[in-house]
């Protein structure tokens, strides 16, 4: 399934009813997707957070969610403690032409979390983050040792994803952004 940014902020838009709402139960429905079940509106809503690589993406599903993996990553501990019995304040999607999203959490013992979600096909994510900026846990933990872009591990400042070199899906108001896009369409 084809994931990008428009997409991304379509959905962002739909999930807005889930704010405020009650984290009752998170479980991970596979090595790489979690599930939360959101007490919002008076009703409970399932909300499925899929890093599977052929099947990535963020939706609503109407079922209950089950557990599909016996696997206890760290990040699901974690979740455990900053997530469960939080209050989901915001769904955030900070940049219009990346695939970031912020779910923004306020739990009564601990603070405020934000797990961000980057749905990126092969290089898809999810990370918790503290109050203070700094990364909690991650489902996939990227070294300093491997080839990329940024680290990923536990008390490493979180910084988002490269930009890509890519025009925007819509006008970004910029007086050329016409004749760019006209060269990739050539």
């Amino acid at each position: 399934m084809h994931f990008d940014a428009l997409s991304l902020s379509c959905i962002c838009a739909e999930l807005q009813f889930l704010c405020p709402g009650r984290i009752q139960n998170l479980l991970l429905t596979s090595p790489h997707s979690i599930g939360l079940e959101v007490y919002a509106q008076g009703a409970r809503h399932y909300l499925l957070l899929s890093l599977e690589s052929e099947k990535n993406g963020i939706l609503l599903v109407s079922e209950k969610l089950r557990r599909g993996s016996e696997e206890q990553p760290p990040l699901l501990q974690l979740l455990r403690k900053y997530v469960r019995d939080a209050l989901l304040t915001a769904i955030v999607h900070p940049d219009p032409y990346e695939r970031i999203l912020q779910l923004h959490f306020r739990h009564p013992e601990h603070g405020e979390t934000i797990l961000v979600a980057e749905p990126m096909g092969r290089l898809s994510n999810l990370i918790l983050i503290g109050n203070n900026a700094r990364i909690l846990d991650c489902l996939r933990r990227v070294p300093a040792s491997e080839k990329s872009q940024r680290v990923l591990l536990p008390g490493q400042l979180y910084t988002p994803p490269p930009a890509q070199n890519k025009i925007p899906a819509l006008d970004d108001g910029s007086p050329d952004y016409y004749e760019r896009l006209a060269t990739i369409t050539q």
